[in-house]
C-alpha cells in the first residue's frame, strides 16, 4: 500500500504583478510540435535568392570581305527588381484572452483547489488511521479515495473482497481535522457504493500504464469522483517531493477512465523531470513565487494550481505562442499585463 506523503498547507496569497526567469528546461527536439505543444516563440525570416544575371552574347565574327553592317542589337529585355524580403512583424500589444480561454483559466482554478482538497484530507487521515491502525497491511488495505462533500471530504480506505472491495477506515475530515469516523478490522465490512467502486477501479487502472514518478518513488494517486454514475473518472498521479523545500514541476499525469474501465485518455505536464526549489521565507516576509515555464499547453493547467497550494505561495507561469505571463495562485489564475 502506498499512503500519501503529500506535505500540504493552505495557501493565501494575493494575485502578483511581476514575472520571474523561467525554470522549466526545453523540451526535445520533434520533428513537428503537437496540436497543443509550445516552444519559444521564435521569429523565422524566408529569404529571397536574386536571379544570376543574363549570360552575355559571344561577340560577332569580323569578315574578310567588305564588312556588312552590323545586325541591329535587339535591347535586352527589361528584369523587374527583387521584391524586398517581407517586414518582421511589429511587436505589439498581446490580444486579450478570449471568453473561452477566461473560461479555461477558472476550471483550471476549479480542479486545481478540488485535487489540492483531495490531497489535504488524505494526508489528514492518513496520520489518523495509522494512529489507530497498527497494521495496514494486514487487514489488507490496498488504497483509499476521498469525496469532497460540502465544506468536508470522506476519506475511505478499502480493501479488496468479493464481490468488491469494501471499507475498513473511513473517517471525515473538516477543518484541517477528523471530526468522525469508522473502523472496521475484522468481520463483515462495508461494500463500497458503485460510484466508490468505479473510483477504487480506476486508481487500480493506472497503476499498469507506462508513467514513472520522479525520484523513483510511488506516485501519490488522487482520484477525483464522477459527476454522474456513468461519467469519465480522472485519476492525477502525483511524483513526491525529493526533499523538504523543493517541490516537483514535472512529474505528474491526468489519465480518465471510462465507464466501463478503460483508459480514455492520458497525458504528462511536462516533457521531463523538474524540480523547483522553495526555501522557507524569513520570518515576517511573504513567500517569493515560484517561476515557471510551460510548454505543453497555451494557459495554464490545474497542476499550477495545486503546486501553488502544494508549495503555499503563488507561481509565475510563462506560457503560450506569443508568451504571456500568469499569475497562479489557490484563489485563481489571471494574466500579469506588460
Amino acid at each position: 500500500m502506498h499512503l500519501p506523503n503529500l506535505l500540504l498547507t493552505a495557501a493565501a496569497a494575493g494575485l502578483i504583478a511581476a514575472a520571474a526567469s523561467a525554470q522549466e528546461s526545453e523540451p526535445p527536439a520533434k520533428a513537428e510540435p503537437p496540436a497543443t505543444g509550445l516552444a519559444d516563440l521564435q521569429e523565422t525570416v524566408q529569404a529571397l535568392e536574386d536571379e544570376p544575371p543574363p549570360a552575355e552574347a559571344p561577340p560577332q565574327a569580323t569578315p574578310q570581305a567588305e564588312p556588312a553592317p552590323p545586325p541591329a542589337e535587339t535591347p535586352p529585355p527589361e528584369t523587374p527588381a527583387p521584391a524586398p524580403p517581407p517586414a518582421a512583424p511589429a511587436a505589439g500589444p498581446l490580444v486579450p484572452l478570449s471568453r473561452a480561454q477566461r473560461a479555461a483559466l477558472e476550471a483550471a482554478a476549479v480542479r486545481g483547489r478540488l485535487i489540492g482538497a483531495i490531497a489535504a484530507a488524505g494526508q489528514v487521515a492518513t496520520r489518523d488511521m495509522l494512529s489507530r491502525v497498527s497494521d495496514p497491511d494486514g487487514v489488507g488495505i490496498s488504497g483509499w479515495i476521498a469525496e469532497p462533500e460540502g465544506n468536508g471530504v470522506t476519506v475511505t480506505f478499502y480493501a479488496e473482497g468479493t464481490p468488491g472491495p469494501a471499507a475498513v477506515y473511513r473517517a471525515n475530515v473538516l477543518g484541517g481535522r477528523v471530526v468522525g469516523r469508522e473502523i472496521h478490522l475484522a468481520g463483515a465490512r462495508p461494500q463500497l457504493n458503485p460510484i466508490q467502486t468505479r473510483m477504487a477501479a480506476a486508481r487500480a487502472a493506472t497503476a499498469g500504464l507506462d508513467h514513472s514518478a520522479c525520484g523513483g518513488e510511488s506516485f501519490n494517486a488522487l482520484v477525483v469522483p464522477p459527476t454522474t454514475l456513468d461519467g469519465p473518472i480522472d485519476v492525477y498521479q502525483i511524483s513526491p517531493q525529493s526533499a523538504p523545500g523543493r517541490f516537483p514541476v514535472g512529474g505528474h499525469y491526468k489519465t480518465t477512465v471510462a465507464a466501463d474501465g478503460s483508459v480514455a485518455a492520458a497525458r504528462g505536464f511536462t516533457n521531463a523531470c523538474l524540480e523547483v526549489a522553495a526555501p522557507a521565507p524569513a520570518p515576517g516576509a511573504q513567500p517569493a513565487p515560484l517561476a515557471v515555464t510551460h510548454l505543453l499547453d497555451p494557459l495554464p493547467t490545474e497542476i499550477h494550481v495545486f503546486l501553488s497550494i502544494w508549495a503555499a505561495r503563488p507561481l509565475v507561469v510563462v506560457a503560450g505562442d506569443p508568451q504571456r505571463l500568469f499569475a497562479v495562485t489557490p484563489n485563481g489564475i489571471a494574466e500579469v499585463p506588460r
